[in-house]
């Protein structure tokens, strides 16, 4: 895999040093509508937060802190008990101007973003599985990279995960059924919902596996289609 070409123009400040290994990519949008307002706030002293890579609309990527570094992406996160995961992740932000505006990715984009992916995870080691959204990592709090990220498309390209079903009927869930649910998002990989606000948090959790899988269910209670897609990603986790 040849390097994909990397621009220097722009540095962010806004760094410290790595406590663990690269083991993750965390995918965001900039919520911005365009690369001069991203950049402006992923340099700002004030703002204090950063990322690694910027890919521009028209499939230009910046590099703004060296993947050496710890970038200031993530904030309160964590996936499978792992917390810290600005020192165990590259950030990847996108410029988008957020899910509200239902604005879509541009395909060169997109193409060059899984150029960018490919390129660290065969540099770094990176699991396919390990390609995670924001929201994934921080469901409390985020919802980028947004239900119009094409995760599919990704997926078939070996970035990320994803898992289509033949489920027709499409039903809600038993209270069972609905215990097992929010369990299997945590054998995935998502937090389990804080206790002193468990309804709250878990629709937050519910929404960010939606986000990521089930876009057109986000704002709603699960499905079946939730539920098996849930059993379907715990087999892959485990391969």
């Amino acid at each position: 895999m040849s390097q994909p070409n990397i621009l220097h123009n722009f540095k962010s400040k806004n760094f410290d040093s790595r406590k663990h290994k690269i083991q993750f990519i965390v995918l965001h949008y900039t919520e911005t509508k365009n690369l001069e307002k991203a950049i402006d706030l992923l340099t700002s002293q004030k703002r204090k937060v950063s990322c690694h890579f910027v890919v521009d609309t028209d499939g230009q990527i910046y590099n703004l802190v060296s993947e050496s570094k710890r970038a200031w992406h993530a904030g309160e996160s964590s996936w499978k008990g792992l917390n810290d995961m600005n020192s165990r992740s590259i950030g990847i932000e996108i410029v988008n101007p957020g899910e509200k505006k239902l604005k879509s990715y541009p395909k060169i984009q997109i193409d060059q973003l899984i150029n960018l992916i490919h390129f660290l995870e065969e540099k770094f080691k990176i699991p396919f599985c390990n390609i995670l959204g924001h929201s994934d990592i921080a469901p409390h709090r985020k919802i980028d990279p947004g239900k119009h990220f094409p995760w599919k498309e990704l997926y078939k390209k070996k970035i990320g995960l994803w898992v289509e079903i033949n489920q027709i009927i499409n039903r809600s869930l038993s209270e069972k059924e609905s215990n097992e649910f929010l369990q299997n998002l945590y054998k995935i990989g998502y937090q389990s919902p804080k206790i002193n606000n468990f309804k709250t948090n878990s629709a937050m959790i519910i929404d960010a596996f939606h986000r990521h899988f089930v876009p057109n269910l986000v704002g709603k209670k699960p499905t079946s289609i939730s539920l098996i897609k849930s059993r379907e990603l715990i087999k892959i986790n485990k391969t």
